[in-house]
C-alpha cells in the first residue's frame, strides 16, 4: 500500500517559483532522507557544482548509488558488499528523476516499482541536513561507501 503523500499537486506548483533559492540551499548538502519504504533511510550528497549522488545502503551490504544533476540521476553503480563496482549503468532522463525540497524529495521514473496512481511520485522525509565540502569522485564514493556502513 503506498503512503500518502503529504504535499498536494497545488503545492508542488506553488513550490516552482522557490527552486533557485532551493537550489542555492541544496548546495553542498548532506542530506539524510526516511523514506520511500523500498529504499528506507538513504543519503544525498550535493557538492558544490550541484552533482547529486544518492546512497541507498541494502541488507546485503550492496550500495546502489544514482550519480546525476538536480533533476535525476545520469548514471546507476551497484557496489558489491567488498566495495567492488559491479555495475555501472549510463540512465536515461526519464529513468529516475527526483525534485529536493527542504523537507521533503519526490521521486519518479521508470526504475521505480509502480504505484496504485501512477502519476503520483514516490517520497521521502528530509530528516537530517548537514554540510557537505568534499569534491566527489570515485574514490570518494567508495569512501563514503565503508563510512556509511562503518567498516
Amino acid at each position: 500500500m503506498d503512503k500518502k503523500i503529504p504535499i498536494t499537486p497545488f503545492e508542488i506548483i506553488r513550490r516552482v517559483k522557490d527552486v533557485p533559492e532551493t537550489l542555492k540551499w541544496s548546495r553542498r548538502k548532506h542530506l539524510m532522507i526516511s523514506g520511500p519504504e523500498f529504499w528506507g533511510i538513504h543519503h544525498i550528497y550535493i557538492d558544490n557544482s550541484l552533482k547529486h549522488m544518492i546512497f541507498c545502503l541494502k541488507a546485503d551490504f550492496t550500495t546502489h548509488v544514482f550519480i546525476g544533476i538536480p533533476t535525476g540521476a545520469k548514471e546507476w553503480r551497484k557496489y558489491g558488499k567488498d566495495d567492488n563496482l559491479l555495475l555501472s549503468k549510463q540512465l536515461s532522463d526519464d529513468s529516475l528523476e527526483w525534485k529536493i525540497y527542504k523537507d521533503l524529495v519526490l521521486y519518479k521514473g521508470k526504475m521505480l516499482p509502480p504505484k496504485e496512481i501512477p502519476e503520483e511520485p514516490y517520497w521521502g522525509e528530509v530528516v537530517k541536513v548537514d554540510t557537505f565540502n568534499d569534491d566527489a569522485n570515485d574514490q570518494w564514493i567508495v569512501s563514503k561507501i565503508k563510512e556509511l556502513y562503518n567498516k
